[in-house]
């Protein structure tokens, strides 16, 4: 395999990833505020998770507000997830593979992805308290889960550390390569 393009190919496909990540960072919050807004008007597939909780299939604007803000829990982790992964992107666009700063990046990613990880599971109760806030007293919902979608960035988190961590030991490997005369 030909090093050289090999490398070319890192980094043209890290450019493009970066700048898929920036986009759906920039796009987290704005798209998350849209849905909230027009959750009455959207079809019945795209609530029925937060109707079946709810009194009403129409919820009023200040329960959007507070589910929205619930909402923002996991968004918020998510969008510093996307952040992370643009920053390593970024470094394999310029070239940089098997650098400090690439495990330094993976390092921040696996915590990024823990916080995301975190969020989800709280995300659960507060959007149940937020969707049945104006519901009459004693219909309120405080639900509690973890399920398979929250293990499994449990287990994409310990594989980002392991990666981090092979990649500060080739990262060492490298650089005792290029002091070797």
């Amino acid at each position: 395999m030909n090093t050289g393009n090999n490398l070319n190919g890192i980094k043209k496909l890290g450019g493009v990833l970066e700048r898929v990540c920036l986009i759906a960072a920039v796009a987290v919050v704005p798209l998350t505020a849209l849905y909230w807004a027009a959750f009455n008007a959207l079809p019945p597939d795209m609530t029925a998770s937060a109707v079946t909780q709810a009194v009403s299939p129409v919820l009023p604007a200040w329960v959007r507000l507070l589910c929205f803000l619930a909402s923002m829990v996991p968004a918020v982790a998510f969008l510093v997830t996307l952040l992370r992964l643009r920053h390593l992107f970024v470094l394999y666009r310029e070239g940089r593979i098997f650098t400090l700063a690439n495990v330094a990046c993976f390092r921040r990613l696996a915590k990024a992805l823990l916080l995301w990880a975190v969020a989800t599971i709280l995300y659960t109760p507060l959007s149940g308290l937020a969707v049945t806030a104006a519901n009459p007293p004693g219909r309120h919902i405080l639900a509690l889960g973890l399920g398979t979608s929250e293990l499994a960035l449990f287990f994409v988190v310990a594989v980002a550390v392991v990666i981090a961590r092979v990649m500060d030991e080739a990262r060492r490997l490298d650089e005792e390569q290029a002091l070797t005369v």
